[in-house]
């Protein structure tokens, strides 16, 4: 069953590509209307928008989603098939987010990711998956709930198609519900810390859900509004939320040694530099990044895997690609990491250098202008950082692994070729060299100049000691602007709650409470019972009276 879905994935994946390059020639889009069922004189209809930015988007989610689907053959030893089936609903959530131009369509899109988001997760069922889910399911509560009170305030209209409602952009408590929503799932400050707990997950679904999809979700909602953030000039807010989040992120990322936690670090900063691109009135810029960082980044993820399955343990310091038998896995991590520090004419490269560009020309202040490009070229200390220790550490395994099978090499290759030609291509598909940008020397010579800037500043030692000065700094750089100790005060919250309920049942409290309120229950029903009976007989008796009097 499983090999038939993959390749009706791959029959799925030539058909959108087929379909986007039409639609980008004809800049076309098809409004498609679904009649579900109709009752007396009320129909229930739903819409699909097919335009370039969906097509797009859902060939890139189903290419990552097949790619998953081909490693965990060899990953997931029990449960495939559930396993199987989870990864199959959250995809069609994203498409069913991706393709919604009305809010009740997106809202059960987004409901279905976070859903699925957890029970992915919480797959282990040990004691740190589940408390990782259940804090990432109540970080994004808070985003559910600001996006159906959107929705409450959308009743006031005479539809819920969000496409069609200018009206609504003067609405600011509209938009800042909306603006909440996509934070929080995108993990921006101050919901950044579900994001890391979020890596107890296995790591495909960290591949397929906190790489690609769910982390984007929030990017790709801002998309569809916007209209409404340009007109209530939400700009600002959103470029200065997102710099604190990508500030945050380089400093934690430059001290973790985690290697999962270091990718999903790198991963929330390009949220970050998506949604400063976006503040910036780069929407197209935004979106060409976004779909560039989908694919290598699910590539690092996979190659994250393999590595952690060989060396047994997460930490960097302890991994090595140095085996003959992990070539493909080598290969695919060092240009993967390559391609993040957007390495010239790969595909990051088309979308940061032009980021890069444009914000140097937009009237901003030159201090944030300055910090924003540090804070760019900050990726390339850590992923250098990356790619120094484990291709110079040496195999601390006696025995050598067993050589890579044939479903995990396919898997990276398939995620390899695109992440090195993809940006070449969809660029000129998308048309971004449209605009010329007129840059001197001299500042089209900052970036790589502050690259050879951050590798001479990158000192990496043998032991890799932390050193004590400072210890403040570098505590408050490690726990996400100390964000990650409200995480660590809910766990305690909610052990405190289990072991209260555990003491309770074993003292026989919770069964002799049950007994006295199913008694009570028992004896106000019957109360109850006696007093409609009495009510009904009197009310009977008046009316007879009644009508005897009228007679």
């Amino acid at each position: 069953m499983i090999k038939n879905f993959i390749l009706f994935m791959c029959l799925t994946i030539i058909i959108l590509m087929l379909v986007s390059m039409m639609t980008f020639s004809k800049s076309a889009a098809i409004m498609v209307e679904w009649k579900v069922m109709s009752l007396k004189s009320s129909d229930m209809n739903v819409f699909f928008l097919m335009d370039e930015k969906s097509y797009v988007f859902i060939l890139t989610v189903v290419l990552v989603t097949t790619s998953i689907l081909i490693y965990s053959k060899f990953y997931i030893e029990k449960k495939k098939m559930m396993f199987t089936k989870i990864l199959i609903m959250f995809m069609t959530s994203m498409v069913m987010l991706i393709m919604s131009p009305n809010m009740v369509s997106l809202v059960m899109g987004w409901e279905g990711l976070g859903m699925t988001s957890f029970v992915l997760i919480m797959y282990y069922q040990n004691k740190k998956s589940m408390m990782s889910s259940m804090y990432t399911m109540m970080m994004n509560r808070i985003g559910d709930i600001t996006l159906l009170m959107s929705m409450m305030i959308l009743m006031n209209s005479a539809s819920w198609m969000f496409l069609s409602l200018e009206f609504m952009n003067s609405e600011i408590t509209w938009i800042m519900l909306i603006t909440i929503s996509m934070f929080s799932k995108s993990a921006q400050i101050p919901f950044s810390s579900w994001l890391t707990e979020a890596m107890a997950a296995p790591t495909p679904v960290s591949a397929l859900v906190h790489s690609s999809t769910l982390v984007t979700a929030g990017v790709y909602l801002m998309m569809r509004f916007k209209s409404a953030m340009t007109y209530l000039q939400m700009d600002q807010i959103i470029f200065t939320v997102s710099m604190m989040t990508l500030t945050m992120a380089s400093m934690n990322a430059l001290m973790e040694m985690d290697m999962k936690k270091l990718v999903a670090l790198s991963t929330l900063s390009q949220v970050s530099i998506m949604f400063i691109s976006m503040s910036a009135n780069l929407y197209s810029l935004a979106f060409f990044h976004m779909i560039m960082h989908a694919t290598f980044k699910a590539l690092i993820f996979l190659c994250t895997s393999t590595l952690i399955s060989v060396s047994n343990t997460q930490d960097l310091r302890k991994m090595s690609t140095t085996s003959t038998n992990l070539m493909v896995t080598s290969i695919s991590f060092n240009v993967a990491s390559m391609i993040l520090c957007a390495l010239p004419f790969v595909s990051s490269f088309y979308s940061k250098e032009i980021i890069m560009e444009m914000i140097m020309i937009k009237p901003l202040n030159k201090v944030l202008t300055v910090s924003f490009i540090t804070l760019m070229m900050v990726t390339t200390s850590y992923s250098l950082k990356m790619m120094m220790i484990v291709n110079l550490n040496k195999m601390a395994l006696t025995m050598k692994p067993k050589k890579e099978l044939y479903t995990q090499m396919m898997s990276k290759m398939i995620l390899l070729i695109p992440s090195i030609v993809l940006g070449n291509k969809l660029a000129w598909f998308m048309e971004l060299n449209k605009d010329v940008i007129y840059l001197s020397i001299s500042e089209k010579l900052i970036p790589a100049t502050m690259i050879l800037i951050m590798v001479n500043m990158m000192k990496v030692d043998s032991n890799l000691k932390v050193n004590k000065t400072n210890t403040s700094i570098k505590q408050m750089m490690s726990y996400m602007w100390f964000m990650k100790n409200l995480n660590i005060m809910k766990k305690l919250e909610l052990m405190n709650q289990n072991m209260l309920t555990t003491k309770m049942t074993e003292k026989g409290t919770v069964f002799n409470q049950t007994k006295v309120l199913i008694k009570f229950i028992y004896l106000k029903t019957r109360l109850l019972f006696k007093t409609n009976q009495m009510t009904l007989k009197a009310m009977i008796s008046i009316m007879f009276i009644l009508m005897i009097v009228f007679i």
